[in-house]
């Protein structure tokens, strides 16, 4: 996997993306067979992602190789109907579960519920931080007055366009091409769809506050939204879910909600709008801990920290050759 930011991530590993390539550019078959031809290099194969972890994962079980895999980001719906496919899914990804080193997760929430669905030893899961990919944290000067919420991924748009009759300030939505709005939007709400990064970050730094309704999900989802408002210096008002409780601490570094009250986001963020004091003792705080904590060398460190604790716990059955 690539993480350029990171010297200490560079300094430890190794890539199997060449200098003009990240693993976006690549399929998960290509990844899978690039990494299967490097394997026995290296103590360990981490593998980004669910379908580049799935199918390196089952390529090593076919071959009877050990498969010396640390599978990260492995984003599956919990929430999905009980299909057939769903359950084949579940059924591979336990079988490659038992067979790797373990799993890394963004949400210490995560690694009970993965435990249980892949019906693995919680020890074989560890918790790692996420951070922030903005390079200079910073409060932003001033403000439009306006609220900001960006991202697709179980964002509960219902809530917050309930929520908005009742803001007073403009809120500005950006969502994905396909997600569904009300025919009628509250006429303080604008939405903009599928826009480029620059233009969202542009739309953010300038914002008064940033919200980031989630739908209740048991996976972890809204970070990158949230650690983007928070290095920018940008009060954030989030529901209370798997994916914000490790880094919203409530009145401290920002403000959390129940999921679908519609009443209680509105009235935190007018109480973020009106008060301009708590305002800013929320963003710096924010600033402060995405500084000292969630950067990307902390974040590489643990990480390597945790893929290292993996392997020395499951190193001891790793065997070169098939039973």
């Amino acid at each position: 996997m690539a993480f350029l930011q990171s010297r200490t991530w560079r300094e430890a590993v190794a890539t199997i993306c060449r200098e003009d390539e990240s693993p976006d550019d690549l399929c998960p078959f290509q990844q899978a067979f690039r990494l299967l031809r490097r394997r026995k290099d290296f103590d360990v194969v981490v593998t980004l992602g669910a379908r580049p972890s799935l199918v390196y994962g089952l390529l090593c079980g076919i071959l009877r190789l050990p498969s010396r895999q640390v599978m990260t980001e492995v984003f599956l719906d919990f929430s999905r109907p009980r299909s057939m496919a769903w359950r084949i899914k579940t059924a591979l990804f336990r079988w490659i579960s038992r067979r790797s080193f373990g799993i890394l997760t963004n949400s210490s929430a995560e690694v009970g519920l993965i435990a249980r669905r892949f019906a693995i030893p919680e020890g074989k899961l560890r918790f790692v931080p996420m951070y922030t990919t903005i390079q200079d944290p910073s409060l932003r000067p001033g403000n439009d007055g306006t609220v900001v919420s960006i991202g697709r991924t179980l964002r509960d748009l219902d809530t917050l366009i309930e929520a908005a009759r009742h803001i007073r300030a403009p809120v500005v939505i950006v969502a994905g091409r396909r997600d569904r709005m009300p025919a009628a939007l509250p006429s303080n709400v604008q939405v903009l769809r599928e826009i480029s990064l620059k233009k969202s970050h542009e739309l953010l730094s300038r914002s008064a506050v940033a919200a980031a309704p989630l739908l209740p999900a048991e996976r972890s989802t809204g970070q990158v939204f949230v650690f983007e408002a928070m290095a920018m210096g940008k009060p954030v008002v989030a529901t209370r879910s798997l994916g914000t409780i490790d880094y919203v601490r409530d009145g401290e570094n920002g403000l959390l909600v129940e999921a679908g009250d519609a009443p209680g986001l509105a009235s935190a963020v007018n109480r973020l709008l009106e008060d301009s004091a708590l305002a800013r003792r929320l963003a710096s705080a924010a600033v402060a801990d995405c500084r000292s904590e969630w950067n990307a060398e902390t974040h590489a460190t643990r990480k390597i920290a945790a893929i290292q604790s993996l392997w020395a716990a499951g190193k001891p059955t790793l065997r070169d050759a098939p039973p």
